[in-house]
């Protein structure tokens, strides 16, 4: 295969998020040249991470992770501005996020977020590589919000979940999208590991103190909590974008990995999310060398 240039779009998604690690480790394997890179929330982060050139030691440290470290960056401090405060967790990001503005990069890149005081898109594709992707990650009610100037910063999913409209062209490059909010499957069997059980366990807490918090005392017993409530809508909300998103510019490459692949916050399962990202852009590549249609893209209704 001849190298060609990607023009790589990232999606938000959490910790479906490091699928995206497996799928530029296949991009790269295979001759491809990676000229520019978009991505929104976990997707900017991973993005960042590569233009800055440290992936490889990223990888390394995020398979490290067993469920207590993941408890333990998540530094959980429930209050009505956020769940997670966030502190921790960036401190360990700067080991791999290079302290450098975004211009100044090898190749283009780009992080969205959503402003709440002015309701709009953020874009960065200049200023603080840091800066950018901490505000595109914030996930409202989640992660503490990002002040930057006079604006209240957000999760960039809440406006553009994968956008394929804010990457760097070039002339004759490929549009390779990897999308990690793809329609549910059934074909995912339910999680019934010990480490699986924990982190139900924590979310029951959380969905517990958010009542407290806000008072609240449900007069009938219902599955999902406050956060299953959250998470849900935030994965309907992306489908949808993401769907109108695809209809107004389809990629050439695309990968689907289906939202419920793993829960927000599951990042023990590194190894597994990595694997799969590197699986199914293998497929799709050899689906792309043999000219043949590229994977389905999503479909008309959220199928649960």
């Amino acid at each position: 295969m001849d190298k060609k240039t990607v023009s790589l779009v990232l999606s938000s998604g959490g910790a479906r998020g490091l699928t995206h690690i497996g799928a530029i480790e296949a991009l790269l394997e295979n001759g491809f040249v990676i000229g520019s890179v978009a991505g929104t929330s976990m997707g900017a982060l991973v993005g960042g991470v590569y233009a800055s050139g440290n992936l490889p030691a990223f990888k390394e440290f995020i398979t490290s992770l067993n469920k207590v470290d993941v408890l333990r960056l998540m530094d959980l401090s429930i209050n009505k501005k956020g769940i997670i405060k966030g502190e921790k967790v960036f401190t360990e990001m700067k080991k791999f996020v290079a302290d450098i503005n975004i211009e100044d990069l090898p190749i283009p890149y780009t992080a969205i977020a959503t402003d709440l005081t002015f309701h709009r898109e953020v874009i960065f594709n200049h200023g603080c590589l840091l800066d950018a992707i901490r505000a595109s990650v914030a996930v409202p009610t989640v992660l503490l919000p990002f002040n930057h100037e006079q604006s209240i910063l957000v999760d960039g999913g809440i406006v553009n979940p994968l956008p394929l409209n804010r990457v760097n062209r070039r002339a004759g490059d490929l549009l390779v999208a990897i999308n990690v909010n793809a329609p549910r499957t059934t074909a995912l069997l339910a999680d019934k590991s010990k480490e699986k059980k924990s982190y139900k366990k924590l979310l029951n807490l959380v969905n517990r103190n958010w009542n407290n918090l806000l008072h609240e005392k449900p007069k009938r017993t219902i599955d999902a909590g406050f956060f299953d409530i959250l998470s849900g809508s935030i994965e309907m909300m992306q489908h949808k974008l993401t769907e109108y998103a695809l209809h107004e510019m389809k990629p050439d490459m695309m990968v689907n990995i289906p939202v419920n692949s793993a829960d927000m916050f599951e990042f023990y399962k590194a190894d597994e999310l990595i694997k799969a990202g590197y699986e199914k852009m293998t497929e799709e590549l050899k689906n792309f060398e043999n000219h043949k249609p590229m994977a389905s893209h999503m479909v008309e209704e959220w199928h649960i």
